[in-house]
């Protein structure tokens, strides 16, 4: 299962988002995920795939506008933080 199929079961399972709708070209904004919501799910997305998420929200904010940019930060995230230990 990659990265996005996971993210997407996530969604899907603990936030009761439309399965037709988590496309990877989904705007987070189209899916109303919100800067509280997006906490949300980077809490479950850190214990879903065992990766922190660093806390600099600005840098967040502006690489993550989709569902695909999501993840591929995520894959980003695990790849740096799988080398580092």
């Amino acid at each position: 299962m990659t990265t996005l199929e996971r993210l997407q079961a996530l969604l899907l399972r603990a936030f009761d988002i439309k399965p037709d709708l988590l496309r990877p070209d989904a705007a987070l904004e189209s899916l109303d995920i919100d800067s509280l919501r997006m906490l949300e799910i980077l809490f479950s997305v850190e214990e879903e795939f065992k990766i922190t998420v660093p806390s600099d929200q600005a840098e967040l904010k502006a690489r993550v506008k989709t569902l695909g940019d999501l993840a591929a930060y995520i894959d980003e995230l695990a790849a740096a933080q799988a080398g580092s230990n």
